[in-house]
């Protein structure tokens, strides 16, 4: 999981969804849950509204397409952070909607939820907070662990299930094509091939999983560096805290 900037809509979507949001404030509480199922799935909505909200998701999305959850390239469903049936007011809540593959959304996700205690949600929100503060990826196990005992962090990783599966083998497999990528941008510059220096790094940003590049990134620039990176050659934590590289990553 990975920081993500949220654009505004334009202006018309905006409005669109303020009004739909009006319609569910003028339905009857006990009415509301079935009545945000109905409209999500009105015809109207889904064309007008739920296809041109969902491609601003994609476009903001890490990678191409990529769930904001796990990361994988398969996201296919547009998910509710604060599921419909806990509030059926943030329905058509352009902060609250995140594009997710089905496994997140579904099978691990669902509508489970849980409060912090103040006023904000346990699930780590990658357009509200840096996940990095809250979770700890292992770049060659691809396994995710909370930060310091981070409640959110634990709850994360559970409820997305990212250690399931072969999501860990997958991103271990990332980390090992990364630093492949890492010494092939290198020689690319030793070269002055611009053209395939920029191939690289589109790869890099773009691959599947790539919150492994951005936590090598992260981790690279930490105080832990030395031993996180010490079964690796010395260039492919010089190429990680180079600052052309990092320039191109906004880091």
């Amino acid at each position: 999981m990975i920081r993500i900037v949220r654009p505004r809509l334009p202006i018309g979507l905006e409005a669109s969804l303020l009004a739909l949001t009006q319609e569910m404030a003028g339905t009857p509480v006990p009415e509301r849950g079935e009545h945000a199922e109905r409209m999500w799935e009105r015809k109207t909505v889904r064309r007008d509204v739920y296809r041109p909200m969902r491609e601003a998701l994609e476009d903001m999305a890490p990678g191409v397409d990529c769930c904001m959850y796990c990361g994988n390239h398969l996201a296919d469903t547009v998910d509710h952070f604060v599921p419909k049936s806990r509030c059926a007011l943030r329905t058509f809540y352009w902060p609250n909607l995140l594009l997710a593959c089905s496994t997140c959304n579904t099978r691990f996700k669902g509508n489970k939820h849980r409060g912090d205690g103040l006023v904000g949600s346990l699930l780590i929100d990658p357009t509200r907070e840096n996940p990095f503060e809250h979770l700890d990826l292992g770049l060659a196990s691809g396994v995710y662990r909370p930060v310091e005992g981070s409640p959110k962090g634990e709850w994360t990783i559970k409820v997305c299930g990212l250690n399931e599966g072969k999501r860990p083998r997958v991103r271990a497999e990332a980390w090992l094509n990364l630093a492949d990528d890492l010494r092939g941008w290198a020689q690319a510059r030793a070269l002055g091939d611009v053209r395939n220096m920029r191939r690289k790094i589109y790869r890099m940003r773009t691959q599947p999983f790539a919150d492994v590049c951005y936590a090598a990134l992260h981790k690279a620039v930490s105080e832990e560096a030395p031993r996180v990176f010490v079964a690796e050659e010395p260039s492919v934590l010089d190429l990680l805290r180079d600052d052309e590289l990092r320039a191109a990553f906004q880091m």
